[in-house]
């Protein structure tokens, strides 16, 4: 099996693009899908490539538009009409999976005429059908439902599939019928948003946080969970920041620092010595070695040889960037142990900024009427007030698994490094503790006084803008409601039971009762009950109530509050595969879509044939971007125009959706409302003209299609968060209720108190606090006896602030460093019997280059070449026998999914790690192993595709009521089908 190493370096700077050259390999593969039956039609195939050389090739100019905002801009050869190659436009490179569109154009899987179901759902058994049979059909049903039901029964799911100015026309088509279900949130940031409105207000979620670039000028860079060079708003495509960012912070002798469970390809890879032992081998292990070396983990004894995490890495650019491993959703512990040092060793916090700019970091900015009640963030940091433990380096080391030595030496480099600048992914915000974890890092951020200064960040993830183009108006909704995008699942099979403790919004506040949720506006605790009410956060257990009875594991409705009147009735699924393949617990997904008394009617319009797409009754082939005329950002700020000709045109029956859409119009007699006069094409030029009267530098719509990219000259300045506000507060204040930086926040106080007496009791606190995630217990897997993360010794001592210390002291009175090599962080504990094969292990999933979501994951001429893998520890693979190439099954209450696995030491102890986004699989293609309705089958299918979402569950966070998908446990195992597998491959 080939090694996996330095992933983003290899793709992105070292290969050919898949598309570059017929006579490449590359290029060979990127044509296995020319011809040949595509999955649910029979008898289907595709148009044959008509040319094998270039004469007679014309150019024209196109984009990507899947949900990266790096959007490549393209250049289509087409060879008698027919797309030959793509490339780059000429005036800016192309990353890899965009020069591989004409792969995925040419997919098997892609969708060349109406399917209607005519098996089981979920059994992939379709006929073709004409258009007319498919849009009347559709018709009739809808109107049907609506006469039934009412539009609120009618939802249109959340998807990332397309993105241009008219990419969304099922919104205003319903709309123009009387409106539909809506969602809020996506799958990406709702909890780091939710942190960002209560702490900088609403006005900060756009741009967010300070563009990439501004990093340069810092002289410490702290990144928590996020791997620029691989993922995010282009930042691995067209403008190479990171690249920037690394060479000029480090020809100034700054640092940068990325917190990670994985040594993801941003980091460069560590040289191992030429003739090293095994115990220096395990000493350069995922976890690193303490600074001092006095510390011994689990399978990797600590030794000089390597130094330690913070060390410099001997690869190019390791002078630069270091590694610190962590254990997953320990972030914010580490910021509050990093904290605790800044304040009480190095005395090292900008005072005046908190003083004077900021809510709560100390008692004395504390609202008066929370004054001397043990809440401000220096009672959470000294252990006077929540959870009444000290925020040290060793209480941090035996949660995060990260030496406190490396915590108390990162914190030193914080002190006195200037500019710095923290920023954060959004995986650490994508879990269980996602809006405290959130929260963290953006309070260190703020507490350093590192906030709207040149090189500077305000903790959040980096710019990613929201775009410059409008998009063309979905009018009005009829419909008030909005439910939780993560729920939709609960909203189809109960929902009924669904209100504002759910995260219903719209519903009439006079009924709402007591049903007061996260997020409400009731008025705020009495004094002398907050105390009580906000000492919660360590000592709440997440996991004492069962869930194996509840459908939608969330606050129950009380008190006959108001609720959505209906369940969903009619899904409509434009462009995504967050049906199924990218929501949690899939299995869940199949069973409650698989059954047509839940749901009477799915539509699913895209691309090709995905998973989602499995469960539809009427499947539509839709065009990709770049097969029609279109114009959008060409990345996340809205500095770059793109547009696509369409001159490549569509093949065999495809239709664009917002032709499908004016075919359901005239049928509703509602057509001249959803036009209003116009074809697509007239929208686009007329929209663009009115974004081009807004901006300086954009050329007529005609010379854009011409040149397929364009600049903005109006927008060349570069971003830096809260810059406005830093300079001038009064001119510039932020929209929180004081106008300042609301560390302490009302609104969480509420939302906090609201969730008492629930499960999710204590996981919501009035300023950020580290709140351990959901442990093994919420899926089901056996976890050890004592679990020092979560449940920390007894033997506690008096620290220097005259308050309980939660440093674990063993005999002897000397602190004790985390065994990181544990499969769960923390202290051993003597009575913990269990077999270390029987460890449950946190397993989490990361966006690779290869594909964004699960675009790209059925082009093999891009997905074989981040081979879907579980990357496993050598400590966890020897416990259990396994070693590179062996399959191995991961598996919880959840589901179980087979993979090869790939023993590595870039992945921290007590962890696997695979690539998000990969296409379900069922063991056999069988219909006795099809997914569906549970009465369909006798036991869950083992996914042998490596969705990752086979694992992962369908419980919303507690105050975003987000995806949590990044927390997640799971048992792992030698499969009993290893030599067989192996003798084969």
């Amino acid at each position: 099996m080939k090694t996996i190493t330095n992933i983003a370096d290899r793709l992105f700077r070292k290969v050919e693009p898949v598309d570059s050259s017929f006579g490449s390999e590359a290029a060979g593969a990127a044509v296995e899908g020319a011809a040949g039956e595509t999955s649910g039609q029979t008898g289907a195939q595709t148009k044959p490539q008509t040319c094998t050389a270039f004469p007679a090739e014309t150019r024209t100019p196109a984009f990507c538009a899947i949900d990266c905002p790096g959007r490549c801009p393209l250049e289509l050869h087409l060879c008698d009409g027919e797309l030959a190659r793509v490339s780059a436009n000429k005036a800016a490179p192309a990353c890899h999976r965009g020069l591989s569109m004409r792969a995925w154009a040419n997919s098997p899987d892609r969708l060349m005429w109406p399917l209607r179901r005519v098996g089981p759902r979920g059994s992939a058994q379709f006929e073709r059908v004409t258009w007319d049979e498919a849009l009347d059909e559709i018709s009739d049903q809808l109107a049907r439902i609506r006469r039934e039901h009412g539009n609120e029964s009618i939802y249109l799911a959340y998807t990332t599939g397309q993105s241009c100015t008219t990419a969304d026309p099922f919104e205003r088509l319903m709309n123009c019928f009387g409106g539909f279900l809506d969602h809020y949130n996506n799958y990406s940031n709702p909890q780091i948003n939710a942190m960002v409105r209560s702490t900088y207000g609403p006005g900060a979620l756009y741009p967010g946080g300070s563009e990439l670039d501004a990093a340069a000028d810092a002289r410490l860079v702290l990144v928590f969970g996020a791997s620029p060079a691989e993922t995010g708003t282009g930042r691995a495509t067209w403008h190479g920041a990171w690249d920037r960012v690394v060479e000029q912070v480090g020809e100034r002798g700054g640092r940068i620092v990325m917190v990670d469970p994985r040594r993801n390809g941003s980091i460069p890879k560590r040289k191992r010595p030429a003739n090293g032992d095994e115990n220096e081998r395990q000493a350069s292990a995922v976890c690193g070695a303490s600074l001092t070396g006095s510390s011994t983990h689990k399978g990797r004894p600590a030794t000089p040889a390597c130094g330690g995490a913070l060390s410099a890495d001997a690869a190019p650019g390791g002078q630069t960037v270091s590694w610190l491993p962590i254990n997953p959703g320990t972030d914010g512990a580490l910021a509050a142990a990093l904290l605790h040092e800044l304040a009480f060793t190095h005395n090292a916090l900008d005072w005046d900024f908190l003083r004077e700019r900021c809510i709560g970091f100390t008692d004395e900015t504390l609202p008066e009427h929370r004054r001397g009640l043990g809440l401000s963030v220096m009672d959470y940091l000294r252990g006077t007030g929540y959870d009444h433990m000290a925020k040290t380096p060793p209480w941090a080391a035996a949660i995060t698994g990260t030496p406190a030595n490396d915590i108390r030496e990162l914190a030193s480099q914080l002190a006195t490094a200037r500019p710095a600048f923290i920023m954060q992914g959004w995986g650490p915000q994508r879990r269980s503790n996602g809006e405290m974890t959130s929260g963290m890092i953006m309070m260190l951020a703020a507490a350093l006084g590192q906030v709207g200064l040149p090189g500077t960040n305000n903790g959040t993830n980096i710019a990613w803008g929201g775009g410059f183009l409008t998009r063309v108006s979905a009018g009005r909704n009829a419909v008030p409601f909005r439910i939780p995008a993560y729920r939709f699942l609960d909203a189809i099979e109960n929902g009924e039971a669904l209100g504002a403790r759910e995260g219903v919004r719209g519903l009439p506040e006079a009924s709402c009762g007591n049903a007061e949720g996260p997020g409400s506006t009731q008025e705020a605790p009495a004094e002398n009950d907050a105390a009580r009410g906000f000492a919660l956060a360590a000592k709440a257990s997440l996991e004492k109530t069962s869930h194996s009875n509840r459908a939608t594991y969330s606050v129950q409705h009380q008190n006959g509050a108001a609720h959505l009147p209906c369940s969903i009735k009619a899904i409509i699924c434009h462009g995504g595969n967050c049906l199924t393949n990218q929501h949690g617990d899939v299995n869940r997904a199949h069973r409650v879509l698989g059954d047509p008394s839940k749901c009477a009617l799915i539509l699913n319009i895209d691309v090709e044939f995905t998973d989602s797409a499995r469960y539809a009754d009427i499947v539509l082939p839709d065009l990709f971007r770049m097969e029609q005329e279109s114009a959008m950002d060409a990345d996340g700020w809205g500095r770059r125009i793109a547009a696509s000709t369409g001159e490549l045109g569509a093949r065999f029956e495809r239709r664009g959706a917002w032709e499908v859409c004016v075919e359901l119009a005239k049928r509703w007699g509602i057509e001249d409302a959803f036009t209003e006069g116009r074809t697509e094409g007239g929208w686009i030029r007329l929209l663009y003209e009115g974004d081009r009267e807004r901006s300086t530098g954009l050329p007529t719509f005609d010379r854009l299609l011409e040149e397929g990219l364009a600049w903005r000259t109006d927008c060349a300045e570069l971003f830096v968060a809260l810059a406005d506000w830093r300079s001038d507060p009064d001119a510039h204040p932020l929209d929180t209720p004081s106008g300042k930086i609301e560390l302490f926040s009302e609104q969480l106080a509420v939302a906090a108190e609201a969730l008492r007496g629930t499960p999710d009791e204590g996981a919501i606190t009035p300023i950020p606090t580290y709140v351990p995630e959901w442990g093994p217990a919420e899926f089901a897997v056996e976890r050890p006896a004592t679990d020092g993360a979560q449940k920390p010794d007894a033997e506690l001592r008096e620290d220097g602030h005259g308050c309980e210390s939660s440093a674990f002291l063993p005999a002897g009175g000397q602190e004790y460093e985390s065994d990181a090599g544990l499969p769960i962080g923390g202290r051993k504990s003597e009575s913990n019997t269990e077999p270390a094969c029987d460890q449950p292990l946190r397993v989490f999933g990361f966006h690779s280059v290869a594909r964004i979501h699960s675009s790209w994951g059925n082009v093999p001429a891009v997905s074989r070449r981040v081979p879907q893998v579980i990357s496993i520890n050598p400590a966890d693979a020897d416990a259990r026998g396994i070693v590179t190439g062996d399959l191995v099954e991961a598996s919880n209450r959840f589901g179980t999914l087979r993979l090869p696995a790939h023993v590595t030491d870039d992945v921290i102890a007590g962890t696997i790690v695979m690539p998000q986004g990969a296409w379900w699989q069922a063991e056999s293609c069988g219909t006795q192993n099809a997914p569906g309705a549970a009465s369909a089958r006798a036991a869950e299918p083992i996914d042998v595709g490596g969705c990752i979402n086979t694992l992962t569950t369908s419980r919303p966070s507690p105050l975003a009521f987000g995806n949590p998908q990044h927390t997640c446990w799971c048992h792992l195992h030698r499969h009993m089908g290893t030599e067989a597998y192996l003798s084969e491959t």
